[in-house]
């Protein structure tokens, strides 16, 4: 960890692969199964300062924990919970079954890790019965499209009704593609200078 704020766009950039890349995973049938800030490498910046679409950002690493869906049964599910208490995801908190929302959480603890510089800790809402963060997205980050990720990814309803994925992915694209090409490359470019730095 590090006390620099990381930028609105570059939390963006990184958001937009990460899903990406999860999704991939995910479209083959694999959960991933240990997603967390240690398992994902930044790739050098001729990668990501590509400013007709910036991809390629980060690659996920360590498939230790992964299970492929396709060899087993139809309908396979998980109740065990195989995680230290920071990445456990919402269902192996309450004891319901699991299976890709692991990643989900693990991804969405990422993400609250750069916005907030600390990890995720959750809590259900006495009122609605929802899981909820107990920090909320910064102001300086789009409060309304984070705050519908954190919603979607810590209240699947069941193992059959998981989230949309290319859904999400396209609102963040087109989040990302708005903002000015010039403060993208620049946010993206300090991000990358400072980095440079610290190794």
């Amino acid at each position: 960890r590090y006390r620099r704020v990381i930028p609105h766009v570059v939390i963006c950039t990184y958001a937009l692969d990460m899903l990406r890349c999860i999704h991939a995973i995910h479209s083959t049938g694999v959960i991933h199964g240990d997603v967390k800030p240690d398992n994902w490498l930044l790739r050098d910046k001729e990668h990501t300062m590509t400013l007709s679409r910036m991809s390629k950002s980060v690659v996920l690493i360590d498939f230790g924990r992964s299970i492929d869906m396709e060899l087993l049964p139809a309908g396979s599910q998980f109740t065990v919970s195989c995680h230290t208490e920071q990445f456990e995801c919402v269902e192996m908190q309450s004891r319901r079954p699991w299976t890709y929302q692991v990643d989900y959480y693990g991804l969405l603890s990422c993400i609250h890790m750069m916005i907030h510089n600390e990890y995720m800790s959750v809590m259900q809402d006495k009122g609605s019965g929802k899981w909820v963060p107990t920090k909320k997205p910064h102001r300086r980050v789009d409060r309304e499209f984070f705050e519908m990720l954190y919603d979607k990814f810590l209240n699947v309803p069941d193992c059959n009704h998981l989230p949309d994925l290319e859904v999400i992915i396209d609102s963040l694209d087109r989040l990302v593609k708005g903002m000015p090409t010039r403060s993208r490359a620049q946010g993206l470019m300090e991000h990358y200078q400072f980095m440079e730095k610290m190794e």
